[in-house]
């Protein structure tokens, strides 16, 4: 018995002693830059986003208020050194950029700004595709320093198909079943392809015309490896697209006309970093919601890495698609004119 009371004593003093611990859920501070930079040389100005990560006592919501928990004011120096051949044939020195505001939310108070850093990457400050980058941002009161390291995505060069030059007039064809064919060559160090058709309109309302656009974004795919030449075929049929145009847009009190313009296709790659860094922090479908963190940034959080973008095909529709259009069975309460600069689909009606 008296064992037995031993036993209870030791364990009861335990639990007591840890009771009256207090738990520190805060360790000691330590300075954290958090980082976002795509370089892209089909830009002519590059940006970069520096924060601080912060965690306090109290409501973290109020902290996020505070320009110096989540900003470091003038205390900055970013640098980007361009690199060929592992030797340092230029350096850039980005300064803080204000042209962008801050969209209001949970991180926005009155006194903030996007803390963005820029440079112009134009003329001799272009970028070479030949070259890495080098990323440096010194904290000058604390002596903090991080880096990071990217190669630039090259340019694919042409569609193979469509052809330059190439109307849009087989974008509807002659059955539900046509597909019309978008496809081109993967470039080098490019891990991840987006494409996006994007038509550009005029809305003719009776106050006036507004220039417009929408976007039929496609899914992503990704590439085999980064050496390029692999042919990524984003293909799709006409009538889908149309289909997708009549449940996005809509008449509207107002609107006398739509007049169709030109049909951009535009094509965004990233480099295998970004792609990774998306792939960890999309939402996850299992039961275990635990991420892993991934990072590229040295002696700090975050992603310094590349993408290119470019629209290699800009081109008028041609009769037979803006007659489609205009009168087409998903299209036709939609106000387009037709070739012959009415709207067709009037006599039809609108379910």
């Amino acid at each position: 018995m008296k064992k037995k009371l031993g036993i209870l004593t030791f364990v009861s003093a335990i639990l007591l002693s840890a009771c009256s611990t207090d738990f520190e859920l805060n360790g000691d501070w330590k300075e954290t830059m958090v980082v976002y930079g795509l370089l892209d040389q089909s830009q002519p100005k590059q940006y970069i986003k520096i924060n601080k990560a912060f965690l306090g006592e109290g409501n973290a919501l109020e902290y996020a208020q505070v320009k110096d928990s989540v900003q470091f004011a003038n205390a900055l120096t970013v640098t980007l050194k361009r690199i060929k051949n592992g030797n340092e044939i230029a350096s850039y020195n980005l300064t803080q950029d204000n042209s962008i505001p801050k969209d209001p939310g949970i991180f926005y108070s009155g006194n903030q700004g996007n803390a963005i850093y820029s440079f112009m990457s134009i003329g001799p400050a272009a970028l070479h595709d030949d070259s890495q980058y080098k990323l440096i941002i010194r904290n000058s009161e604390t002596g903090t320093e991080v880096t990071s390291q990217t190669s630039l995505v090259k340019d694919f060069g042409n569609l193979v198909s469509p052809s330059a030059g190439a109307t849009v007039a087989s974008l509807v064809g002659t059955s539900d079943n046509y597909r019309y064919a978008l496809k081109f060559n993967s470039a080098p160090n490019a891990r991840i392809y987006q494409v996006v058709l994007r038509l550009h309109y005029i809305d003719s309302t009776t106050t006036g015309n507004v220039n417009d656009s929408i976007d039929w974004i496609f899914s992503p795919k990704e590439t085999d490896d980064l050496n390029g030449g692999q042919e990524m075929d984003f293909g799709f049929k006409g009538q889908d697209y149309m289909r997708f145009l009549g449940s996005t847009l809509s008449d509207y009190s107002g609107l006398v006309c739509r007049i169709p313009g030109n049909l951009n296709i535009v094509v965004i790659s990233a480099a295998d970093e970004l792609n990774t860094f998306i792939n960890v922090n999309k939402p996850s479908t299992s039961i275990v919601q635990e991420k892993p963190e991934y990072t590229n940034i040295s002696n700090g959080l975050g992603i310094f890495s590349a993408r290119y973008y470019k629209i290699p095909f800009n081109r008028p529709l041609a009769s037979q698609t803006k007659d489609t259009l205009s009168k087409g069975r998903y299209t036709h309460c939609l106000k387009f004119l037709g070739s012959s600069g009415t709207w067709l689909g009037a006599s039809i009606p609108c379910n």
